[in-house]
């Protein structure tokens, strides 16, 4: 390990070894940078999201709904929509509600949406990312309760 170190020293490499961050780290930071333009600026109205969860079939979404409110609540955000898919673990494209979320940031009503975790929108790491991207695309915004690192 040493004389790889070194080695590298040498050759002009860092002295340092790089560490890959944690995939969930990524993620994160993947979010923030994607929402940064939609905070740059104050809106002159509450920010309109939309609260949404999965579960598994026959699950009570109510308490998540409740916590959504809560944490919208404290950031100064209004709920204008809920939405709530008891698909299970599904490709957010094919999940109905997720679909009429998409349609809704893209067209304008609404200016991000808030989920308890990522999960909700996909535990698949690159469906995550095309559904933060997207989202982006919007000019809307993800939030989580839970970020990314401490799932």
């Amino acid at each position: 390990m040493d004389r790889d170190n070194e080695s590298m020293r040498f050759l002009g490499g860092s002295a340092t070894p790089r560490v890959q961050a944690a995939p969930n780290l990524q993620l994160k930071r993947l979010r923030e940078r994607l929402n940064e333009p939609v905070f740059a600026h104050r809106p002159i109205r509450p920010r309109r999201v939309i609260a949404y969860v999965r579960t598994l079939r026959g699950a009570d979404s109510a308490p998540a709904f409740e916590v959504l409110a809560q944490e919208a609540a404290k950031r100064g955000w209004y709920v204008g929509h809920q939405f709530h898919d008891d698909t299970g673990p599904m490709a957010p494209q094919q999940s109905p509600r997720w679909v009429q979320a998409r349609k809704l940031m893209h067209e304008g009503f609404a200016d991000g949406v808030l989920v308890l975790d990522r999960s909700h929108i996909s535990r698949d790491d690159s469906e995550y990312e095309i559904e933060l991207t997207f989202v982006a695309e919007c000019q809307c915004f993800t939030a989580l309760v839970v970020p990314e690192t401490a799932t």
